[in-house]
């Protein structure tokens, strides 16, 4: 999937969480890799950024949480697996990977 269509479609299912009644937020949709590095270097993930690049620094990745506004707004970083599992079915629906199981919150293209 290129950038451009990442971009789109990644859109689109944003849109729809947010016709679903989610509060969906974007985080890390692209890296650089100075700041993968460093990630990898806390075990936040697989790729140095250097000899195995994340698709974030690509382009074609992207967090995405959601976040409650009662009684205050807060970021829920955990997502509930069946609302999980529900967006990544409709994200692989749409062209996109399946989700990883241990990062529920990734949107890869």
């Amino acid at each position: 999937m290129t950038r451009r269509e990442f971009t789109r479609k990644i859109c689109e299912l944003i849109y729809e969480m947010v016709q679903a009644g989610h509060n969906p937020i974007l985080d890390y949709a692209m890296r650089s890799s100075s700041e993968q590095r460093k990630l990898y270097d806390e075990g936040l993930s697989k790729c140095d950024g250097t000899k195995i690049l994340s698709a974030h620094q690509k382009g074609t990745a992207a967090d995405i949480y959601l976040v409650q506004t009662e009684p205050e707004i807060k970021i829920i970083f955990e997502w509930n697996k069946d609302k999980a599992i529900f967006w990544h079915n409709t994200w692989t629906r749409k062209g996109g990977k399946a989700a990883i199981p241990w990062d529920l919150g990734h949107f890869e293209g």
